[in-house]
């Protein structure tokens, strides 16, 4: 009998030790979560009400009965998701007669993760935290981005973005009366929804940009430029350019596409208008993203916020601020290049293929690693053939470009008449030794080039670029090669520029790797490692959307456009949103100079003041060997330094120029005599703008070893398209 009550007691000692134990491992494993979930509640909901506290909370300066309130607000979070628990709980028991109460709690953990990215998303409103700390900031969002990942992956067992923007075929079986009805809705959803976006976006920058442009945040380099060369093309001219050497933009680039977009500049011959058609031209790329993740994904919800991931990118919005360029005209277009590829459509593939080559001479190079793309892929017959074909063609047009149509066949341009593009990649070009001199560097010394691929500013720029997509592109072999052309052109480079998200250098990787986006997520969904490790394809597909769509918002939010922040940039400069009452008077007065000066009249203008009279056959930097060729001078005399200065008074002094009207620094003058042979003679550049120091706003920013040049001594230096001589 005493063996009997032993072995009940053992038998009791023992399931009390498993109760134990799984109780244990239950504390351990779920109960850690509801707390986590009501810490991140509290935080978030703390910070969003006391915004005025921000700056102690990041240092842990708070009030100790700041403090207290924060601690008593996070045991009311805390006990309230422990409430909503068990009130879940409550309903399974009543629903099934059962509590399983390890595998609901397990459940909602799953399910509730996202709300780990509260605390996440309340750090990124500490002010300036874009600008004091990137890393912290990227680092944030990625997080936001991966709770919100894991989270969606959980719910991703039932959950659908949207039965009516699936294909069509997915709804039959259903009532014919509502069949119809959602048909209707996934026929006209998507097509609305893309035009909302395009017009929205267009609308917006468009606004944005002319909005910077009347605040005095353009320059001559670029916009003033790119004014004139359209100007003087609808006025027979092609490709001409006053402002700069031998008078024609094939000194330094040859982009043809503009003697195709010229006749629309007679609807508003103005600087203006190029801003609203960079805008709309790069709006107008959710189109072929959207088509080619549709294409892909075999998923029209999908597809759209793809598309809305494209007009929330902020290395697309700093391409679009940077004035205007050729360069950033690519963007849509390699996307529908690549669409029509990807679709087996190869009459349109060459159609788009010669548009892109139109847009800038360097841009077949580019086309090369498209072509190497389709070699490597197997999945149609011909696809190499149009590779090496696509390869071909974008040499042979290089060179002949080079050879007949721009004023020096260099590669990176050499001469009197051409810009040199070498002090771009000064580091690997010693004595700028052009590129030969990069490929002994590359050759002698790997480890100094990789010292400079790997600089702190190129991976915060890789950051900017790729977490907004979750890194999906380098998923997607063999079309990852793609990349290669624009990483090794961005991350070589010595300027600064070269690899930031403020200007138009971008284009040339973003568009692609918005293209190898939804041919990852393709693969990953049929993919078997991802089988291997127990995870859906699909769901896993899902999931990544969704943190891609929150990791692109709030990157968006910190260095994008759509909202003002502390980091984004239009170039050189911040961006003026709103014109300030003296500014709206400085633009007003700069307008009224503008129309007082007869049409065609030879003019010569600082560069602040270049885009705005850029629309006329004869503009010039003022003062330069041309100043004595000028009937009217527009000047910002604070543009004015050194030697450029004293030319300028010497003149005024001397009655060569007379003053007609003036506000603060700004001036402009008529000249009523002719310039005495006696002045001192002009500086050997004779394109250049006037020496002087750029405003505190358009210096670049000081770099550590192995960065660009220190902050320019001439506003030539600010310029992009093209860079001054030697």
């Amino acid at each position: 009998m005493l063996e009997n009550h032993r072995t009940r007691l053992n038998s009791a000692l023992a399931k009390l030790d498993g109760a134990l134990e799984r109780l244990a491992r239950a504390a351990l494993t779920l109960a850690p979560w509801p707390i986590l979930y009501g810490m991140s509640i509290a935080v978030t909901a703390w910070v969003f009400t006391h915004p005025s506290r921000h700056a102690q909370l990041d240092t842990n300066k708070l009030t100790e009965v700041e403090r207290r309130w924060m601690a008593g607000g996070a045991v009311a979070a805390i006990v309230g998701v422990a409430l909503a628990y068990f009130l879940v709980m409550l309903a399974r028991r009543a629903r099934t007669r059962s509590w399983d109460f390890v595998g609901t709690v397990g459940r909602l953990n799953r399910a509730l993760i996202p709300l780990l990215a509260l605390p996440f998303v309340a750090a990124l409103k500490l002010p300036n935290i874009e600008k004091d700390s990137p890393k912290s900031t990227i680092f944030f969002a990625a997080l936001a981005a991966l709770a919100t990942g894991a989270g969606a992956y959980a719910w991703g067992r039932r959950v659908r973005l949207s039965p009516g923007l699936d294909d069509a075929s997915e709804l039959d079986g259903a009532p014919a009366r509502g069949g119809r009805a959602l048909a209707t809705v996934a026929r006209w959803l998507p097509p609305l929804a893309l035009l909302a976006m395009w017009t929205g976006y267009t609308l917006f920058f468009s606004r944005l940009a002319i909005t910077n442009h009347h605040a005095l945040h353009t320059r001559t380099p670029d916009l003033g430029y790119y004014d004139n060369i359209f100007y003087q093309t609808i006025h027979g001219r092609p490709l001409g350019c006053s402002w700069l050497r031998a008078g024609y933009h094939g000194s330094a680039h040859f982009d043809p596409i503009l003697i195709l977009l010229s006749p629309l500049y007679l609807i508003y011959p103005r600087a203006e208008f190029l801003l609203i058609l960079q805008s709309a031209w790069l709006g107008a790329g959710v189109v072929p993203v959207y088509l080619l993740a549709r294409d892909k994904l075999d998923h029209r919800g999908k597809a759209l916020l793809l598309a809305a991931v494209w007009a929330i990118y902020p290395a697309l919005h700093g391409a679009n601020m940077y004035e205007f360029h050729s360069l950033a005209l690519i963007s849509p277009l390699v996307v529908w290049l690549l669409y029509f590829y990807e679709t087996g459509r190869d009459r349109l593939y060459w159609v788009t293929l010669a548009v892109l080559l139109l847009c800038r001479e360097d841009v077949s190079l580019l086309m090369c690693f498209i072509g190497l793309y389709a070699i490597f892929d197997r999945r149609g017959v011909g696809r190499a053939r149009l590779g090496w074909v696509t390869i071909a063609t974008s040499l042979v047009y290089f060179v002949i470009v080079k050879l007949f149509f721009m004023t020096s066949a260099g590669i990176i341009m050499s001469g009197k008449d051409a810009y040199s593009f070498a002090y771009y990649y000064e580091e690997l070009m010693p004595n700028r030794s052009g590129l030969g001199g990069m490929l002994v560097s590359l050759l002698t010394n790997p480890v100094f080039a990789l010292k400079v691929l790997l600089e702190e500013p190129k991976i915060i720029f890789l950051l900017l670029l790729f977490v907004p997509l979750c890194f999906l592109p380098f998923l997607a072999k063999p079309g990852r090669w793609m990349l290669a052309y624009g990483l090794l052109f961005c991350l070589l480079a010595s300027r600064d520029a070269v690899f930031s998200i403020h200007f138009q250098y971008s284009s040339i990787l973003f568009p692609i790797a918005f293209v190898l986006t939804p041919i990852a997520l393709k693969r990953i969904e049929g993919s078997g490692p991802t089988a291997y490790f127990g995870l859906d394809g699909r769901r896993l597909s899902r999931a990544l959307l969704a943190a891609m769509l929150v990791a692109a918002a709030l990157m968006s939010w910190k260095f994008g456009g759509l909202v003002e922040n502390a980091s984004f940039r239009g170039g050189f400069s911040r961006v003026a949103r709103k014109l300030t009452p003296d500014q709206e008077a400085t633009y007003a007065w700069v307008r009224q100079q503008v129309e007082a000066i007869p049409p065609n009249a030879i003019v010569g203008a600082t560069s602040k003041m270049g885009p705005h009279v850029s629309n006329r056959k004869e503009a010039y930097f003022y003062p330069g060997d041309r100043a004595a060729t000028v009937q009217y001078v527009l000047l910002d005399e604070g543009e004015l330094k050194g030697k450029d200065l004293e030319r300028h008074n010497a003149a005024v002094k001397r009655g060569e120029l007379e003053e007609l009207s003036r506000l603060k620094k700004m001036a402009l003058f008529k000249r009523v005599k002719p310039p005495s042979k006696a002045q001192p003679p002009a500086p050997a550049a004779s394109d250049e703008p006037p020496t002087g120091d750029p405003p505190p706003e358009l210096r670049k920013p000081d770099r550590k070893d192995g960065g660009a040049p220190p902050a320019p001594s001439s506003t030539a230096e600010q310029d992009e398209d093209p860079p001054p001589g030697p």
